[in-house]
């Protein structure tokens, strides 16, 4: 089974399955500092769980991704804003460009070449963009979760300063946080 068909499977479960604080969830918003107006790209949006947030600073456009299209069918249910764009696609092979800031929220072990997401995202983004790289639980805990599943056991979170490394080659990195709370791991675009 691939990573598409694992997420089309928990799908309409997903939600009951995985809860996300909330107040970290706001603390990711706040440490990115999202400007009103502006255009965002939400990778891997699954069920939608960043998209409140994201509307609530005010953006001009949000076009959430997600290769598993029935994420983006329980995606779309929660969410009627017509501000939020809902793509099924493979991120490598989507090409629209112009954003101000790109979330990979809970999603970033699932890509296996590191660089190549960062390399990619690097080409969609403006200058001055913001890429951010996050997840409200550590790494360790993360990885413990995905250990147990036979599709994605593979699928791991590096260590911020890793993450760091690969994204320095792309972009200015911000901040990193790896801690025990949370993996939050930020880059501006040059």
């Amino acid at each position: 089974m691939d990573n598409r068909e694992f997420f089309n499977n928990l799908a309409f479960n997903w939600d009951s399955m995985c809860r996300h604080d909330e107040k970290k969830l706001e603390n990711i918003l706040a440490l990115t500092s999202v400007k009103k107006g502006a255009k965002i790209l939400d990778v891997g949006t699954g069920t939608g769980i960043l998209i409140k947030y994201l509307l609530s600073t005010s953006p001009k456009k949000i076009v959430a991704v997600d290769i598993a299209e029935n994420m983006i069918i329980v995606a779309k249910e929660k969410y009627k804003d017509n501000r939020v764009n809902f793509i099924v696609k493979d991120i490598m092979k989507y090409t629209e460009d112009g954003f101000d800031y790109i979330f990979l929220y809970s999603v970033y072990p699932h890509f296996k070449d590191k660089d190549a997401i960062l390399k990619h995202l690097s080409t969609l983004i403006t200058g001055g963009g913001k890429v951010v790289i996050a997840h409200s639980q550590s790494k360790e805990k993360i990885n413990e979760v995905h250990s147990k599943s036979e599709t994605v056991k593979e699928d791991k979170l590096p260590s911020g300063e890793a993450t760091g490394k690969i994204m320095e080659k792309y972009f200015r990195v911000e901040k990193i946080i790896d801690n025990e709370n949370m993996y939050y791991v930020s880059g501006m675009k040059i």
